[in-house]
């Protein structure tokens, strides 16, 4: 026996999209911040961001999600964990570039 098809109101699925990537923005432009001022260098600081980043699509898909993500997005993990990587690296390298050229003028 087959599932019933889900339907979805792509409406809806695009203003869940534009929630989340809000946090993600902010949240990489946070870490910038604090990869910046904590002057971490090169493989240190991308690891960072990866794991920040991966921890704050947790807290979405826990707390947002209640614990039927399916409800909300068509595709969780990949709309959640894999297509805000790539689009927020540029944010995150440049907060922390500004930031960490700050920190290092300034001692």
């Amino acid at each position: 026996m087959t599932q019933p098809k889900k339907f979805y109101s792509q409406l809806s699925i695009n203003t869940n999209k534009q929630k989340l990537q809000y946090i993600q923005d902010v949240a990489s432009l946070v870490l910038g911040v604090v990869a910046g001022i904590t002057t971490l260098e090169s493989l240190n600081g991308f690891l960072f961001f990866f794991g920040g980043l991966s921890l704050t699509n947790a807290a979405f898909y826990l707390l947002c999600g209640q614990g039927n993500i399916e409800k909300f997005f068509q595709n969780p993990l990949q709309e959640i964990f894999v297509e805000g990587l790539a689009g927020n690296l540029p944010g995150y390298i440049m907060m922390w570039c500004l930031i960490y050229a700050l920190v290092k003028s300034s001692s």
